[in-house]
């Protein structure tokens, strides 16, 4: 599509806002069509859709119900393309010029089988040609389509919501003391992403594979330890106060609504998908022991999660206004920092460091942001996001002390004479 035919549409869209629905439909569905995703900016489109619908044009959810519609169109019909044609599609453009297009879906494939039709929707190189190389290799249409519409959705908000979220801020005026909280959400991601996986590569170039994640269980349950008695006995409350005497002048409309979506990130209801994704994976593939030590974990930070809740008792703000009263620790946060930390490690195995960096940054940028939105939306204390940030990460620690001494036992052992 060239720019000034975009900024054309754009405008048209502006004056028509009932056709943006269709629109970001369409675009998902040629955004997903084999080949043709190579050419168009499907990333770019979407975005600036998205930020249109975020100006007042239209709600998230629809917005939403329209991306998903048109990505699981695109990505069926990529795959009955490859079902009809086979092996003859490498005769037709562009993959006959283009061969190792073609060439890296059919490893990615063989490396993750069936699921990686929910991860290739996430991969740019080769996301145009995962559908079709699933129906050359004549995976059983009910169990792609069953991948296709659950991977649907977690590809829509990832896709949809930053340029929603874009157009909303642009909307209304923002106060400048939020962007402090964001810079200081970004430096931190960056700073623990960066240190994190370079002192483990270190680490593990000695053998000492279990030193790091060893060290943050200790230090994690010392530190929580240590904030758990200071808030039971009350010396966190001043700083509690100080800190969310500065959270409410930041506490604007359009920032409540903005982390309000954010905050979802968080929810038991919404992080059950990539965990039964993962689970139904393991199950497919037979990796009992992998399935076990995930559902261990997730377990073990529920029930730690929830007797400290109600062991503590501790109220939240004054404002809130929800199920449950217990504060401390964060749930939201906790469930974030774990999930997608844990969804992070399985995605990322055997990936470069900067693709590592990258993601695990914008994991800890994720769950700092959840962690802002309790404050903002004033159901916890700084202290409950602070207690959830440990929390979640000391069982991802546990979860990774697990995952490597169960590499360890696969690794055959030199027989001895």
């Amino acid at each position: 599509m060239e720019f000034d035919s975009f900024v054309a549409v754009h405008a048209w869209l502006q004056h028509h806002g009932h056709w943006l629905g269709p629109f970001i439909a369409l675009a998902a569905f040629v955004e997903s069509l084999v080949a043709i995703g190579f050419i168009i900016p499907g990333v770019a489109v979407l975005f600036a859709l998205g930020a249109l619908a975020g100006s007042g044009l239209m709600e998230p959810l629809p917005m939403l119900v329209w991306a998903f519609i048109g990505a699981a169109l695109g990505d069926g019909i990529s795959f009955q393309v490859g079902c009809h044609l086979h092996g003859r599609i490498r005769d037709y453009w562009p993959f006959s010029t283009h061969p190792r297009w073609l060439e890296k879906g059919e490893r990615f494939f063989e490396k993750y089988g069936g699921f990686s039709v929910a991860l290739g929707r996430f991969i740019g190189p080769i996301r145009p040609v995962i559908p079709a190389v699933a129906g050359m290799m004549d995976m059983s249409p009910l169990r792609f389509y069953t991948i296709n519409l659950l991977s649907s959705v977690p590809w829509a908000v990832a896709y949809l919501m930053p340029g929603y979220l874009t157009g909303a801020a642009l909307k209304i005026e923002v106060p400048e003391s939020f962007y402090f909280p964001l810079a200081g959400i970004t430096v931190v991601s960056l700073l623990i992403a960066y240190i994190g996986l370079i002192l483990d590569r270190l680490l593990c170039r000695k053998k000492w594979v279990l030193l790091l994640p060893a060290c943050f269980v200790v230090v994690g349950h010392i530190s929580l330890l240590l904030l758990t008695v200071m808030d039971v006995n009350g010396q966190l409350d001043d700083h509690n106060a100080m800190i969310q005497s500065f959270v409410t002048r930041i506490s604007v409309p359009i920032v409540e609504h903005i982390l309000g979506l954010v905050t979802w990130l968080g929810s038991a209801v919404d992080l059950w998908f990539p965990l039964l994704l993962f689970a139904v994976y393991f199950l497919w593939v037979k990796r009992y022991r992998k399935l076990l030590i995930m559902s261990a974990c997730l377990v073990g930070m529920e029930v730690t999660l929830w007797l400290m809740k109600c062991g503590i008792d501790k109220p939240r703000p004054a404002h809130f206004d929800g199920l449950e009263q217990f504060s401390f620790p964060s749930g939201h946060t906790t469930q974030a920092t774990f999930v997608w930390l844990m969804v992070t490690l399985y995605l990322l195995t055997g990936q470069r460091r900067l693709v590592k960096f990258c993601a695990y940054s914008c994991t800890m940028m994720t769950a700092l942001m959840v962690a802002l939105s309790r404050l903002v939306l004033e159901a916890h204390w700084f202290g409950d996001v602070l207690a959830g940030l440990l929390l979640g990460g000391i069982w991802f620690s546990v979860a990774v002390i697990a995952e490597r001494i169960y590499l360890n036992d696969k690794i055959p052992k030199p027989q001895t004479p």
